[in-house]
């Protein structure tokens, strides 16, 4: 885990427990997305509250904060550059649980069933992005260049598709809910990419360079 960071003789118990904790919350996160994406697409109905399970997301931050910064206070140079990626990654496996509930809310705005064309459309789309989860979190894990680097690669093949299918919703004759739904599913799908990205991109880049094209996801 982080070899290439830790080295093989100086990595915390500490800093071990947080990468779990990032594990749960890479889990958690792919959980909520895929129920989302059973009610929105497949019309199922939702039996979770994806509050609750957010919650568990938002606890694994403060959790890995917490260990980080007692890590840190006992030791301040053993395992730095792994903390602070630690810190930066944390934020972006919070945020896709925050997009992945997101996703659930926009059920109540359309008034008809998400079928044909653009839902079709999106599924296919959604049918790349959900192995993204698994194939991050275990380049991560195993600081494995080659994983990652597929990450960031599916992601910006990604963006453009959800930035291609985004425009010819608004060019359709789609009721406004379902034009917003769709529209705003595809905003939200494009984003979980970009911070599956954002994630891979600890293993790909130097620290300074980390989510270095944020800006144009």
């Amino acid at each position: 885990m982080f070899q290439r960071l830790f080295g093989t003789d100086t990595q915390s118990k500490l800093v071990e427990a947080a990468f779990e904790d990032v594990a749960t919350m890479f889990q958690q996160s792919a959980k909520m997305l895929d129920l989302s994406l059973l009610a929105l697409l497949d019309n199922e109905e939702l039996r979770v509250d994806l509050d609750d399970m957010d919650d568990v997301v938002d606890e694994g931050e403060r959790m890995v904060r917490r260990t980080i910064l007692q890590h840190l206070s006992v030791n301040p140079r053993q395992d730095l550059v792994a903390s602070l990626i630690l810190v930066s990654t944390v934020q972006d496996a919070e945020r896709m649980g925050d997009f992945a509930r997101g996703l659930g809310e926009l059920i109540d705005l359309a008034g008809s069933p998400r079928e044909g064309r653009f839902a079709d459309e999106l599924r296919a789309l959604t049918d790349r992005l959900q192995p993204m989860f698994e194939v991050c979190e275990r380049a991560f894990r195993d600081d494995n260049l080659e994983e990652a680097r597929q990450v960031v690669a599916t992601h910006t093949e990604l963006k453009q598709a959800f930035i291609d299918y985004t425009a010819q919703v608004a060019k359709s004759d789609l009721t406004a809910d379902m034009a917003i739904v769709y529209a705003s599913a595809a905003r939200i799908l494009r984003r979980i990419s970009a911070h599956l990205s954002n994630i891979a991109s600890t293993v790909v880049q130097p620290f300074d360079r980390i989510r270095h094209d944020d800006e144009d996801v």
